[in-house]
């Protein structure tokens, strides 16, 4: 048995609303003056695009610069500097620009900017993190002035998806004659707010461009404060000093809903709790090799129980490996059933009456109620006589022993988010045997088929259906305890609209004051 218990955080307050408000479009607001002030835990890494892929980084920067293709918070695509794009061929897409957009500092946008900044991403010098993301790309040439066109190594078909996320670009002119230092120091894109300083680990300040094809943005002065720890950044928003701040825990989610000054905002999430199973070269005599046994705890697991006691009920259960907030996710296939009778009969048909001793490596601090979630499966498991302990582990010792296939432990908690929204970035990642994160190998190998042929689909139409295929294999093989959706809380001023995004970028363009 796992020795403590669950800590017990209080019920929600009643009335305290999944709020998701979206304000009058930009442009037919007029401007405030006032300073929104954004609490973020960690500094951007950057100001240039091309260097850093990191959470906090991005979520800045995508107040600066521009992407081809915009998504609202639903993540629908919407055009951003493209107006348009289409599939000439299954392996060549065409995108028509916007005219008359200009950089922050004068410079035009045009099809040479796109080249230049997407040539630059995948050159192996620049080092950018994001390349194996757009690494089907094969080629960027230029038709003319607004038009460009991408060649690809195979087909394509969510290749708009990826340029809503990747792919910011940047001033040509500014970077031949400043140098990647300058852009590194001071951002210059095409976005909604200009670049103003960056005083490194305390704070970015941005303010609105006038001049932004989009629309001036409703509030003039953006500022986003490091503010390391959470406990602090709430009691600076209760304070008055902070407006937002985002990825919130639950434990500090009473605070907010209790005063008159704040609200607890909730989006929607890409992100997916699970323990993944250590399938590494696993001995078929071994109880996990055996799909059943790894259904069995599934079953065990009451996955509502969990929300209610830790996540102060903020999270969805999950069936597979995404969240409902994908298109291509399969509604139609229900999460595992709270079923302790169901479990023990599973693992008494496997062969274990008496269960068997599983280890989970977790952590604590690094996910918002990763330790207490840990310690609530481990008391689940043990009731159906699987005994279980946690071992609390850094950060990035877990993640070595992960990357390097060395991992202890029969399990590993963990938390994984498809910013794409595609539904075939997480299996690629964590359940293909190849896969940079996989503990599944050698693998099932009709699961490394399905995703090998996710990666050649020839349109859209056919990858959804990969997918669905993909999902309902995943459920069948079980190569994990897959638990729900991670919490995207926001703590806000009353007075502040704006809606949370799944991707979780803290883009302020559609923010407003209320008053």
């Amino acid at each position: 048995m796992i020795a403590g218990s669950v800590r017990k955080i209080g019920a929600v307050c009643a009335g305290a609303a999944l709020v998701l408000a979206v304000g009058p479009g930009a442009a037919t607001q007029a401007q405030t003056p006032r300073t929104l002030v954004v609490a973020q835990s960690a500094d951007i890494a950057t100001g240039d695009p091309a260097k850093n892929t990191g959470l906090a980084t991005i979520a800045v920067l995508a107040n600066i610069y521009d992407t081809l293709v915009h998504r609202d918070a639903a993540l629908n695509l919407k055009p951003g500097l493209a107006l348009s794009w289409r599939a000439v061929d299954p392996t060549t897409w065409e995108f028509t620009l916007r005219t008359g957009v200009k950089f922050h500092d004068g410079e035009p946008f045009n099809a040479d900017a796109v080249k230049f900044s997407f040539d630059r991403m995948l050159d192996p010098k620049t080092h950018w993190p994001g390349a194996g993301a757009l690494q089907l790309i094969k080629a960027v040439t230029v038709v003319d002035d607004s038009t460009v066109r991408f060649a690809t190594s195979q087909p394509w078909p969510e290749m708009p998806r990826f340029l809503g996320y990747y792919g910011m670009i940047v001033p040509p002119g500014y970077l031949k004659h400043n140098g990647e230092e300058a852009l590194i120091r001071h951002a210059v894109g095409t976005g909604p707010y200009r670049f103003v300083r960056w005083v490194k680990d305390d704070r970015v300040e941005v303010e609105a461009n006038p001049d932004y094809w989009g629309g001036r943005p409703r509030i003039s002065r953006v500022v986003f404060r490091v503010i390391p720890t959470d406990a602090p950044r709430v009691a600076e928003l209760l304070a008055g000093s902070v407006q937002l701040a985002n990825l919130l825990p639950p434990e500090l989610f009473s605070p907010l809903q209790i005063s008159s000054k704040t609200k607890l905002v909730i989006g929607k999430s890409l992100s997916v709790f699970f323990v993944i199973y250590n399938l590494v070269s696993i001995p078929k005599d071994k109880p996990l090799a055996d799909p059943r046994v790894r259904q069995s705890l599934n079953y065990a697991v009451n996955r509502q129980a969990i929300l209610a006691s830790v996540m102060h009920k903020v999270g969805t259960p999950v069936a597979t490996f995404c969240s409902e907030v994908m298109e291509a996710c399969d509604a139609s296939i229900p999460p595992f059933p709270y079923d302790p009778d169901r479990a023990r009969a599973l693992l008494r048909e496997a062969g274990y009456p008496n269960g068997f001793d599983f280890t989970i490596s977790g952590t604590s601090g690094t996910y918002p109620g990763d330790r207490d979630i840990a310690l609530a499966l481990a008391d689940q498991l043990s009731r159906v006589g699987v005994r279980t302990k946690v071992t609390i582990t850094e950060i990035g010792v877990q993640l070595r022993a992960v990357l390097d296939r060395r991992l202890p432990e029969d399990g590993w908690f963990t938390r994984f988010t498809d910013f794409f929204g595609i539904s075939t970035i997480i299996p690629l990642r964590a359940f293909y045997s190849p896969g940079e994160w996989s503990q599944w190998r050698p693998g099932y190998a009709p699961f490394n088929q399905l995703v090998e042929a996710a990666q050649a689909a020839p349109d859209e139409a056919n990858l959804r259906e990969i997918s669905k295929r993909l999902q309902l294999m995943y459920k069948d093989q079980v190569p994990a305890i897959t638990l729900f959706t991670a919490p995207n809380a926001n703590g806000m001023s009353r007075d502040l609209e704006w809606t949370p995004r799944p991707d979780l970028q803290l883009t302020m363009v559609d923010a407003s004051w209320t008053r």
